[in-house]
């Protein structure tokens, strides 16, 4: 995904992209397939990027998949707000990790951790 066909989507376009490409990484984790997992990481990431250098910081759009169907999208979205709404970023990453369902809830659980401890800090 390059970043000049990434600007040449709406947020909209990129929300639906993000999304898609979730269910792929939730699909490659699945099966074990983690070459396909890590290939499409690369184009979620391309995609936080285009939102976040967007006028008024994009990211914000990919709040509306909390609460999602599938966990993955959930998770990336949340990790995704944590800079922009770290409080409903925060209560949907305590949501997955309630749910308990993995690996999913383990990253959610490190990912507070690691917060919490002063380890990581969302940018």
């Amino acid at each position: 995904m390059t970043p000049s066909k990434l600007k040449s989507l709406t947020s909209e376009e990129l929300k639906r992209l993000f999304e898609q490409l979730c269910i792929q990484q939730y699909d490659a984790i699945e099966r074990n397939e983690n070459a396909s997992y890590n290939r499409r990481y690369k184009k979620i990431l391309a995609i936080q990027n285009e939102l976040k250098a967007r006028p008024g910081d994009q990211r914000r759009i990919l709040m509306s998949l909390f609460g999602h169907p599938n966990m993955q999208v959930r998770l990336t979205a949340a990790h995704t707000n944590l800079a922009v709404d770290y409080i409903a970023a925060r209560r949907e990453l305590q949501a997955i990790i309630d749910e308990q369902w993995f690996p999913q809830s383990g990253d959610a659980g490190m990912t507070l951790w690691n917060i919490d401890r002063g380890f990581y800090r969302p940018t």
